[in-house]
């Protein structure tokens, strides 16, 4: 078995993972890089998507009103911070949260972020807070 060490490599970026080939290949068909004889290695970096079970988290705001989770995911998604919105999947428990938008049972949906992610947070949420926090309605 052979493998590209390239580490630009178009199918390590396709593909999430080094690309493998038999023993006849002698260069990489997605990078031309010349093959390396054995198993590929597994040093990928690790996928930003798995959760660290160690990750500290912190509450950035709460909100009952389901206007402002589109407009906090948004916020939060556009800067590229990762975020907790506890709550949100039970707010049409028992279908209340058709009828008053935030389920008065469950209280409102409560967002986390990582510690390391929380002034960032602040500062991409701060224009927004400071006109919710002004503007109670």
């Amino acid at each position: 078995m052979k493998y590209c060490p390239n580490p630009s490599c178009g199918g390590l970026e396709k593909f999430k993972t080094i690309s493998e080939f038999n023993d006849t290949a002698m260069v990489c068909s997605d990078c031309g890089a010349d093959l390396v004889s054995g198993p590929a290695p597994d040093t990928l970096p690790r996928d930003k998507s798995t959760p660290d079970p160690n990750l500290e988290l912190v509450p950035i705001l709460q909100t009952t009103r389901e206007a402002d989770l589109v407009v906090i995911e948004s916020l939060l998604a556009e800067a590229e911070i990762p975020y907790l919105a506890r709550g949100q999947q039970i707010q049409d428990l028992f279908g209340w949260g058709r009828l008053v938008g935030i389920n008065p049972i469950t209280g409102p949906v409560e967002f986390l972020v990582s510690a390391e992610d929380y002034a960032d947070a602040q500062e991409v949420l701060g224009d927004w807070l400071a006109t919710a926090e002004s503007d109670p309605d």
